[in-house]
């Protein structure tokens, strides 16, 4: 039974390595054309999400694992021709002193073609692994009627401006970003990425935010800006660009800075205030912070490494993106909400 069992799973990995071929091939297809592409939806005949990655990490674990024997065996076979050549070498006959010498340069040579043959493997295989996986999941992240005109262009990043305008984030000097998406929610233009904030540099370098970006508009005007804090049990990525602001509010549920003298649920409104509050701190959510400006909005999610690193050991389990695709969309459908008060 158990030979069966393995024999099946070696013709899962292989058909998995096949899908992941066709998927390279086209990959480099769509590299001769570069810019953003469109992220699809789902239809009723398209395989699971969480399957079809899970086939991805197992093909890239069997690459990654026939890299690493292959890896092994070269290392044996140059250790072995090293001790021969020493051997060699140490005798008295000029003869064995040359194949000694011989063995060393066929160590040397052997190494240099087996380092050329095999240096791409492993990153590129990342990199179709890396691919596969952002594209599952952003199809079923978006695939709510509301996101349109939704794309994703790889070579895109975050300016460090974006966040360092948001005013959430004090003494911002570097930035990390992926996966940057643009799309529509509701009409209105968005901008969805996984982004790193940090300060200071080497090893005084430091993290203040680690988790998913949010931007999208709005119709309000007031002056100022507001930054709603949900917090976790464990403090998590809180506003540090707070001199300027008072607190308005405090309460279990939500924190509000804003201007000394501001009516934050006249500006904001109560409808999305309420709205805003079902997105719960718990599980891989971390802690959620939102700023307001006039005309701007923009929600920072917080992580844990569930959501935020890619699946590799370990089966993937799609409970932590099903948490993240249901808090994104709750913040889309409370953001939408700021708009101008009907008179």
């Amino acid at each position: 039974m158990e030979k069966e069992e393995l024999e099946q799973q070696e013709v899962q990995e292989d058909s998995a390595l096949e899908e992941v071929k066709e998927f390279k091939e086209q990959e480099d297809i769509n590299s001769i054309f570069p810019g953003a592409t469109p992220i699809e939806k789902p239809t009723k005949d398209s395989p699971a999400y969480d399957d079809v990655i899970e086939e991805a990490r197992l093909a890239f674990s069997k690459t990654i694992k026939k890299n690493r024997i292959g890896s092994y065996i070269a290392m044996g076979v140059v250790l072995a021709l090293a001790v021969g050549s020493v051997v060699c070498i140490g005798m008295a006959h000029m003869a064995l002193k040359i194949v000694g010498w011989s063995l060393v340069g066929t160590a040397v040579v052997g190494m240099l073609v087996f380092y050329i043959v095999t240096r791409q493997i492993v990153p590129n295989a990342t990199k179709v692994y890396i691919d596969v996986v952002n594209k599952q999941m952003n199809m079923r992240n978006f695939m709510d009627g509301q996101y349109t005109e939704v794309s994703t262009d790889k070579n895109e990043k975050m300016e460090l401006s974006d966040p360092i305008s948001d005013a959430i984030y004090s003494n911002i000097s570097n930035i990390a970003s992926r996966n940057v998406i643009n799309g529509k929610f509701d009409g209105r233009s968005f901008k969805v990425a996984d982004m790193g904030l940090y300060s200071g540099a080497g090893k005084s370098r430091t993290s203040a935010f680690v988790g998913k970006y949010v931007s999208y508009p709005n119709d309000l005007h007031f002056e100022g800006r507001y930054i709603l804090v949900f917090k976790g049990e464990v403090p998590t990525d809180l506003p540090t660009d707070i001199e300027d602001l008072v607190v308005l509010h405090e309460g279990d549920d939500m924190l509000v800075y804003g201007k000394e003298g501001n009516k934050f649920e006249a500006d904001l409104g109560k409808e999305f205030l309420k709205e805003i509050k079902k997105v719960r701190i718990d599980k891989h959510l971390l802690n959620l912070n939102v700023v307001v400006w006039g005309g701007h909005s923009a929600a920072y999610a917080s992580y844990d490494d569930k959501i935020m690193t890619l699946p590799y050991q370990e089966n993937y389990d799609k409970e932590p993106n099903e948490q993240y695709a249901n808090n994104l969309l709750q913040i889309f459908n409370s953001l939408k909400l700021l708009k101008k008060k009907e008179k």
